[in-house]
Formats: structure tokens, C-alpha cells, sequence
């Protein structure tokens, strides 16, 4: 799993490329917080490349979005897999991450 943070004028965007597994997201927990330093910013988390969350990989995205959530800034989800998707929606987390493109 690896995270690509680029900044597009006023949005930071989180790209993960590679399944968002438990031992991913031990390894990432820490890559992560170069974003968290934005918080106060809008962030879209890119999905484009992951097949796969984990349970583990849900909690570093309540993470950043609880982080964000409390500086103001938004969290967006981009180009998520139907696999994906489907683990927000039986988690009920589709409810409360808005989803663009």
C-alpha cells in the first residue's frame, strides 16, 4: 500500500494505490499525518487503485475524517471500487463520507 499526498490549489489528495489491509494500515497510520497537518482543508481520499479495506483500513479513514471534521475542513471519497463501496454500505459509512466522481 503506498499514499501519494499532492495538493491541487486548496484540496490535498490522498491517492492510495494497493489493498488498505490490517498490516497496510499499521504501515500507513504514520504517512497519514502529513495530511492531518491540512486538516483544516478540504481532502479527497482517492481510491481509485485499491481493491480492498479492511476493517483496519475503515479506521484510518474515520481517522482522518474525524481530524478533518474537527478543523473545518471536508473529507471527500474519489473513484471507489464497487468492492469498496460495497464494505461502506454494509458499515453504514457511505452515510457519512460524501462520495465525488
Amino acid at each position: 500500500m503506498n499514499i501519494t499526498i499532492t495538493e491541487e490549489g486548496a484540496t490535498i489528495i490522498a491517492a492510495f494505490d494497493g489493498r488498505l489491509d490490517t498490516v497496510a494500515a499499521q504501515q500507513i497510520a504514520e504517512t497519514i499525518d502529513p495530511l492531518l497537518q491540512h486538516a483544516d482543508q478540504n481532502i479527497i481520499l482517492d481510491c481509485e487503485k485499491m481493491p480492498f479495506i479492511s476493517s483496519s483500513g475503515l479506521r484510518i479513514f474515520l481517522k482522518i475524517r474525524k481530524e478533518v471534521a474537527a478543523k473545518g475542513g471536508k473529507v471527500y471519497l474519489r473513484n471507489v471500487c464497487p468492492d469498496v463501496m460495497q464494505v461502506f454500505k454494509m458499515t453504514k459509512l457511505d452515510a457519512i463520507f460524501e462520495t465525488i466522481g
